[in-house]
This record gives structure tokens, C-alpha cells and sequence, in this order.
């Protein structure tokens, strides 16, 4: 396939980063039998001195080097990341817990699902054995660096925090080996810590020594790495989930991060408000304590700057701290302030403001405050003051850990059994929820969701017969999920929400949530669940087993067959057959059934490999006696698809890039000059992933980073992409790149929302529903309602009459607030247009004002996306359904 990713002098830092790793490992050996090695001795320089970076290979070999020297550390690698590296692990505790970690385990794994192992699993572990384990186990203590990787400082500090726990010999510490073991994530990131640690260190000392790095930090995703922790989309995700939910099931998750709000040194718990209803009370509790705990430290060592309650909340679920805290795990970050890179900063006494801004509420930031008890001032802040600060941190969490270990192994116990006493009571949510692939639109999604609940440590059932519960019958084939520990996450995921209505002060501009207000996967992934209040038995079947049977192979196929659209894992099974098919373009009368429109016509498929498609992908397949005429049919051919790429390094563009790897279409990266160059005519479609249409048109700007990275499309690459789409190519838009489509190509809509004020309009990210003309050839294979995850949006205003364009996809007039929190929605956004394809001479425009594969996570909008790429390379399509929305 096509990857072209081209980023000048990405392979050279590549190559010399790796010939950096070999000569570490050759100049500095390490016996096993020498004393432990300081992080100096390998890496070549103790990290935390101004102006230098250590990548991922010395900092690897550090990990290697220290495990390799002491019995008090056990170094494991988890996973692999996405190009291709280890990720390690690392156990840090007594050499006599070490050697009893798997029975360690085995505690924590019982506590944390509350149910007695020795009674098969079903019934709920008594107190007094929860406190008898409780006595026994050691807490376990996660502390993680590296996953925003232009946060430079908690990627440099984990091998001295390595070495400390392994080293230290303090009353405290010896405690803390004994009552704990500490894990320690060498790097969650180790790609991003290479391509900044050797940007940085290639510009340092020059003119564009604090450049913005252009690229993304992360091969797909970037900063969204901390932004997929339910939706598991990457393989460094994955194989920390793994850690959390399935091996160590830890009572403490402290995910550090860079830069605490302004002038603050150190954001930590308590969490500013609102909290989300599902959590456990007693989970907000200990949050609140470790917090203060953590704070009294800094107080004792003279450290000010410490800021609590402002800016981070306890409602979204998809971050990397939010996670665990659905698993009654302690789940936290804190946010240190920045130095940026590795150079030093100076403030002076009129750079400190008196407040903390309005997203602060206005927290006072010169006096003192129960929020902001000591006040940084100004002064000079170099990475060493960031690492100590993160070093004091993890200190004060492990020590937590190793003072109050009983409470937290009992609490976890504790949680977990209140929270399986709540689902058989039905209390804040159902008893169960059933869900049976074969009712819903799409069944791949169904199957991906169950896989996700398995990743993430949910229990749940498949049945293998028929069963009854809340008064209706379900076939075999249909999974259930039972009151459980765990059962805020399943909630959370499955509950609409209404977030409480913020503002900075009354009638004024909302309170920004911190991240996403609704984002249920129920409604991204497109579910058909049905909730059950009223206890009932669980059906026999698999615990926890994963398959797809709804495959279905119908009629003889004496002509040939047509694969039915609904699926999205239609693109993965049509492969290299995509260019050999055609498309349904009405639906068509058989008697094994409706061919819908929408669905792939393959003469020359057989029988056999029908069947085999049916069973792989869980496709409908039906076959045809006589060959559709051709007033029916649309020759398809694989898409050439390109995806614009900026130095600006936009997050969508990487998303646009992982979405599609995953089903196999191939696509090539353009940037700037090669728009601007002029030739196109290779592509089918070039795809705009949402980005400022400023940052489209300007990029970085000319003096702010090397000259090759500076720069837009500029004039000459508007007038290459209007020539290309004149003659034939399909431009699409996402999100905030309609800003740039729209007055260049003068089409008749208006984005309806731009430049409004957030009192006036505000929708920070929330579910809304959606309504589909299924038989638009944008909308093939959709479900005529769909739901979007509108994250600050547009909303598109069709603005004057005119031939050629359709508008089938509209979000709803009424009842279009699923989950989430909206301002204005009413008066903007009710029954507009949410997509529109409009033709430009002899190719066309799509303008799509959300993104349909948002964060990877809107599984039932994935077809207005290949939709558009197909219908691209697709001749005779009918005309759209015309405008349809109001």
C-alpha cells in the first residue's frame, strides 16, 4: 500500500538515534554483578541538565542496565510500540515480593473484582477475607512518563526515579519496597520521546531552537494519545490496558503530565468540579486525600506553587488517569509546569498575573488560597525544577501507598462489591444489559465493542440457547453484561448524560469542560441494547468469549452476489475485489430478499467464497439469478486517495490516516508543495482533515521554523486544488477545513455557527443525533438515524438555490441532544446540514461539518467517510437526493 509519509530528515534522526542506542549499549556494558548503575552512567549525562534530551534508546538501556544489577527490580516488556520498539515495564519492590509476585497478583486481582475465587467466582468475597488479602498483598503503585511527548521533563525523570526506588535506603523508601510494588513505565511514548528529544537537540542553540516540532508526536495520533483509553485504538494503549485490567490491577494510577495552568508549578487533586454520577463516592474521597497528602509534602520541602480544583474535572472517561478511576482505581495526573524543551525560562515579578484566568474561576494567583496555599512568585524554572517537583510527587504517592496499603486493597474490594450490590439492585443504571448482534444495523460494531469490554477487564456472557429476560426472548449468539465491579465503566459508556450547565458567571460564557461532556460508545458505535432492570439468571455460555455468527449467505448466486453495505468490515472483506465490483444504486427485488442500495455487485465472486466472506465478516451476502441491469449499477474501482498533511501537524490528519489503515484503503500523504506544485491528476479524492483554514492557507509562519517547514497552500495551491476538482477530482472537508473549502470555491452554504460567541453557541463535545437519506449515495448503508460526536463543530447553512447539490445528512430537528451538554442548539444547529456534496464543474465538493471518524470512535459514521472515497472512483452514481435539510 501507498505511505507516503514524507518528513524531511526523519530517517537520518531515525538511523542516528538508533546508532546512538548500539554505541550506549558497546561503550557502557553492565555485569549483573557491578553496583547499580546511575542513570549518568549509561545515558552519558544525568538527564535534567539544560539544553540536552535523552532519547528512547539510552534511556531503554538504562532500564535494561539497572534490572540487570539489583533483585529488587524485575523489567518487563509489555508490547511493542507502533514502529516497532519495546516498551518496558518495570516491578520495583523488595526482593522477597518480587519472588511472591504472582501470588501478589492473584490478591489484587480477587480484591479488585470482589468476588471469591474459591466459591467458582459467583459469589462475593466476604469481608473478613477481603481484609485477611488486604494484610497479605502489597499495594501496587503505577507511575507512568513520557505519554505527551513534547512534555519533556517526566520522560527524563523516570530513570532517576528508577534508580531512587531501587537505591534508596531512607526509612521511607524501604517502606515503600516492602508495602508496595511501584511500577514504573519507562516511556508511554517512546516515538514521540525520539522525534522531539532529536528535534530539539538538532536545533538547540540555533535560531530555531524552541520550533514547534512538525510533526506529530505520536505516528497516528499525537497529543490524542491521552484521549483513547476506552476506545483502545492504539497498540501502546492496548498493552498498557493489558497492565491495568488483566495482570496487575493496580490501586494507584498516577499518569504525569506537563504544564500546570499558569503561574502554577504543580496541578494536583482535588479535581475540579463537575464530577461524573457514576463514580464511586468513596473513589472521589481518596482522590481528595491523596491530593492533600501530596500537597503537605511540597509544603514540608518548601516547594511552592501547588494549585488544586481548577481546569481538570472528574467527568470524561477516556483519558489515561479517567480510565481506572471507572475501576475504582485511584486514577490521577499531575500537571508541572513547562520549561519548554530543555531551556530554561525566566519570569519576572509583572509576567505573574493576579488570577489564573476565567477557566480557573478566577482563583487568585499572588495571594494565598485554600486552592493555591503558597504562591509561585517568579523567578527562573529550568527542567531540573520540573523533575524535582515530579520526584517529590512520586515520593508522596508511593509513600501513600506503603502507609495506607490495607485501606487501599480493602477499599478497592470495597468499591467493587458495593458497586455488584448496585447492579442487582438496579441502582444508577440497569441490572444487566443484553445485546444481540443480530438486531443491530451494523453487526462488526457489536463485535468491536465486546472487544473492547474484554480489553478493558469486563465480565460478561455469550449465551449458547435462547433465553427470557425483562419480559423478551433472545436468540443464542447474544451477549450479556452483569452487575460487576467494574460496572461504572459499562455505565458510563452506555448512559446518556446531561453535563450541569457552567458558566464563569451567570448569563457569561460557559466553564470549559476538560475534555468531552457525552460520548457514549452505545450511540458512536451504533448498538441496539436493551436494559433489563429486573434481575434474572444468566444464561449458559461462554464467559467471555468473542464471535461473530451473523453472516448470512442467501439465495443461489446463479448470476452473481451482492455484499449488502451495512457493514463497515465490507471494505476489509472486498480487499483488491473493490475494483472489480460494482454499485447497487437502488434497491433491488430478489427472492431471497432485498438487495439494498448501497451494496457491492460481484458477478464472478463463487459460492465458496461467499460463504467464507459471510462467516469471516459477519456480512449479509445475497445471491441473484439474473445480473442487475445496468440503470442499476455504478462501476467501482479502488479510490486514489490523498490526505493532506501540514507542518502544522494537525491530530485529524493522523486519525484520517489510522481509519483508514484499519480497512485497508490505501492513501498517500500530500503537503504543502505538492498541492502547490499542480499535479493532482494521480488522486480520485484528496481528503482536508479538520484544521484551521488560517493554518490550511498561512501554515507555520515564515520565521518561526526552518524555511522548508513554513508556509501553506498559499494562493498557488488553492488554485491547483480548484484546477484538479474542476476536471474531475472530489475534495473533501472535515470539521473546521470547510472554513478554508467554502469561500475559496465559492459555494452556496455559510458555516452557521463561525464567529459566534460561546454564550451564544457552545456544543464542547457531545452526542448528537443525526437523520440519513440511506439511499443518497453518500448515505449508502447508513441507518436512517445516526449519531455524531460533535466536538466544537460546524453546522453548514445552504445559502442559495443551485443545481447539483445534496444534502443528506442533517442533524436533527428535535431531540437531537443525545448525551452532553449544548448552548444554543435550538436556534443553531436544530435541523441543519451536517453534510453536503455539491459538484464543481466536472468533480465535486463534500462538505462534512463533523468529522465522521472522530478519534476513531464513531463506528456508525465510518460509511459516510468510504462513502465519499468510493463514490470518487465510482461512474454513473446517481445525482444526490438534492437538499433535504432546512
Amino acid at each position: 500500500m501507498a505511505r507516503t509519509t514524507r518528513t524531511p530528515g526523519h530517517s537520518t534522526r531515525r538511523a542516528l538515534s538508533s546508532l546512538l542506542f548500539s554505541a550506549v549499549v558497546l561503550l557502557a556494558p553492565i555485569d549483573a554483578t557491578a553496583q547499580v548503575p546511575t542513570p549518568a552512567d549509561v545515558i552519558g549525562f544525568a538527564p535534567g541538565e539544560d539544553y540536552k534530551l535523552a532519547n528512547y534508546g539510552p534511556i531503554a538501556a538504562y532500564f535494561e542496565a539497572l534490572a540487570a544489577s539489583t533483585d529488587r527490580m524485575v523489567l518487563e516488556q509489555i508490547g511493542e510500540r507502533t514502529r516497532g520498539e519495546p516498551l518496558y515495564l518495570a516491578a520495583i519492590s523488595s526482593a522477597d515480593n518480587l519472588a511472591r509476585m504472582e501470588r501478589l497478583k492473584e490478591i489484587t486481582r480477587t480484591l479488585a473484582y470482589a468476588r471469591d475465587p474459591e466459591a467458582g467466582g459467583g459469589s462475593l468475597l466476604s469481608e473478613g477475607r477481603a481484609r485477611e488479602l488486604a494484610r497479605e498483598g502489597v499495594a501496587i503503585v503505577w507511575i507512568d512518563g513520557g505519554l505527551h511527548a513534547t512534555e519533556v521533563a517526566h520522560g527524563q525523570v523516570m530513570p532517576e526515579m528508577a534508580h531512587h526506588f531501587v537505591t534508596d535506603e531512607s526509612d521511607e523508601t524501604r517502606r515503600i519496597r516492602e508495602n508496595t510494588i511501584v511500577l514504573l513505565m519507562a516511556n508511554m511514548n517512546p516515538d514521540g520521546l525520539n522525534i522531539v528529544a532529536d528535534w530539539y537537540m538538532s536545533n538547540v542553540g540555533g535560531e530555531f531552537e524552541m520550533a514547534r516540532v512538525p510533526e506529530l508526536y505520536h505516528h497516528y495520533i499525537g497529543h490524542d494519545n491521552n484521549r483513547d483509553w476506552y476506545m483502545l485504538t492504539q497498540v501502546e494503549t492496548r498493552a498498557v490496558t493489558r497492565q491495568l485490567y488483566h495482570n496487575w490491577f493496580p490501586q494507584i494510577v498516577y499518569n504525569q503530565h506537563q504544564t500546570s495552568p499558569f503561574p502554577g508549578r504543580i496541578w494536583m487533586p482535588p479535581f475540579a468540579n463537575p464530577v461524573n454520577p457514576h463514580l464511586d463516592p468513596l473513589l472521589v474521597s481518596s482522590l481528595n486525600q491523596m491530593g492533600h497528602s501530596m500537597r503537605k509534602r511540597f509544603d514540608v520541602e518548601g516547594k511552592p506553587g501547588v494549585n488544586s480544583g481548577i481546569v481538570f474535572d472528574l467527568w470524561w472517561n477516556g483519558s489515561m488517569r479517567g480510565g481506572p478511576d471507572y475501576h475504582n482505581m485511584l486514577g490521577f495526573l499531575t500537571e508541572t509546569a513547562g520549561a519548554g524543551y530543555a531551556t530554561p525560562r525566566c519570569y519576572s515579578d509583572d509576567e505573574i498575573p493576579d488570577d489564573f484566568g476565567a477557566r480557573a474561576g478566577g482563583l487568585p494567583a499572588r495571594i494565598p488560597s485554600t486552592n493555591y496555599n503558597n504562591p509561585w512568585l517568579g523567578g527562573c524554572w529550568h527542567i531540573r525544577d520540573a523533575m524535582d517537583y515530579m520526584m517529590t510527587a512520586a515520593k508522596a504517592v508511593a509513600e501513600m501507598g506503603s502507609r495506607l496499603k490495607e485501606d487501599y486493597l480493602f477499599n478497592h474490594y470495597w468499591m467493587g462489591r458495593r458497586q455488584i450490590e448496585r447492579g442487582r439492585a438496579a441502582e444508577g443504571g440497569p441490572f444487566a444489559y443484553v445485546i444481540d448482534p443480530a438486531a443491530a444495523h451494523d453487526p462488526s460494531s457489536v463485535v468491536e465493542f465486546m472487544n473492547l469490554m474484554s480489553q478493558s477487564g469486563i465480565e460478561f456472557v455469550r449465551a449458547n440457547q435462547s433465553f427470557s429476560a425483562g419480559g423478551r426472548t433472545f436468540p443464542p449468539g447474544t451477549w450479556v453484561i452483569p452487575p460487576q465491579a467494574f460496572r461504572p465503566y459499562v455505565v458510563d459508556l452506555m448512559e446518556p448524560k446531561r453535563y450541569p450547565d457552567r458558566r464563569q458567571y451567570p448569563g457569561g460564557p460557559p466553564q470549559q469542560p476538560y475534555d468531552m461532556t457525552g460520548y457514549e460508545l452505545r450511540f458512536q458505535m451504533g448498538l441496539e441494547v436493551v436494559n433489563v432492570d429486573e434481575p434474572f439468571e444468566m444464561p449458559s455460555g461462554e464467559w467471555g468469549e468473542i464471535a461473530l455468527e451473523t453472516g448470512e449467505v442467501r439465495g443461489t448466486g446463479a448470476a452473481g452476489w451482492a455484499i449488502h453495505g451495512n457493514s463497515n468490515w465490507v471494505y476489509r472483506a472486498l480487499g483488491d475485489r473493490l475494483g472489480e465490483a460494482s454499485r447497487v444504486t437502488r434497491p433491488l427485488a430478489s427472492a431471497a430478499g432485498e438487495v439494498p442500495a448501497g451494496s457491492f455487485w460481484l458477478p464472478g465472486l463463487s459460492r465458496g467464497d461467499a460463504a467464507a466472506l459471510a462467516a469471516r465478516f459477519g456480512l449479509t451476502i445475497t445471491g441473484l439469478d439474473r445480473a442487475p441491469g445496468d440503470d442499476a449499477l455504478a462501476p467501482v474501482r479502488a479510490p486514489r486517495v490523498a490526505i493532506y498533511r501540514s507542518y502544522q501537524a494537525a491530530m485529524p490528519e493522523g486519525w484520517t490516516r489510522w481509519t483508514l489503515d484499519q480497512y485497508g484503503i490505501d492513501w498517500e500523504n500530500v503537503w504543502d508543495a505538492d498541492v502547490r506544485d499542480g499535479d493532482l491528476s494521480r488522486f480520485d479524492a484528496i481528503i482536508l482533515p479538520s484544521q484551521r483554514a488560517a493554518g490550511i492557507a498561512e501554515g507555520n509562519a515564515p520565521g518561526s521554523i526552518q524555511e522548508r517547514y513554513a508556509g501553506g497552500l498559499g494562493a498557488q495551491g488553492q488554485a491547483s486544488l480548484e484546477a484538479w476538482v474542476r476536471a474531475g477530482g472530489t475534495l473533501i472537508a472535515f470539521d473546521q477545513a470547510v472554513d478554508y473549502v467554502i469561500p475559496r470555491f465559492e459555494l452556496p452554504f455559510r458555516n452557521r455557527v463561525a464567529g459566534l460567541a460561546s454564550q451564544d453557541f457552545f456544543i464542547p463535545g457531545s452526542i448528537i443525533r443525526l437523520d440519513v437519506d440511506a439511499t443518497d449515495p453518500l448515505g449508502f448503508g447508513m441507518a436512517d438515524e445516526a449519531f455524531t460526536l460533535f466536538a466544537r463543530s460546524q453546522v453548514l447553512e445552504q445559502t442559495a438555490a443551485a443545481e447539483g447539490v445534496s444534502a443528506p445528512v442533517c442533524y436533527a430537528d428535535s431531540g437531537y441532544l443525545v448525551s452532553g451538554w449544548t448552548l444554543g442548539g435550538d436556534e443553531y444547529l436544530a435541523g441543519q446540514t451536517a453534510a453536503a456534496q455539491i459538484d464543481v464543474d466536472d468533480g465535486s465538493v463534500v462538505l462534512f461539518a463533523f468529522t465522521p471518524h472522530f478519534r476513531g470512535q464513531p463506528r456508525n459514521t465510518f460509511k459516510l467517510l468510504f462513502n465519499a472515497l468510493v463514490g470518487s472512483a465510482t461512474e454513473g452514481l446517481p445525482a444526490g437526493s438534492g437538499s433535504t435539510c432546512d
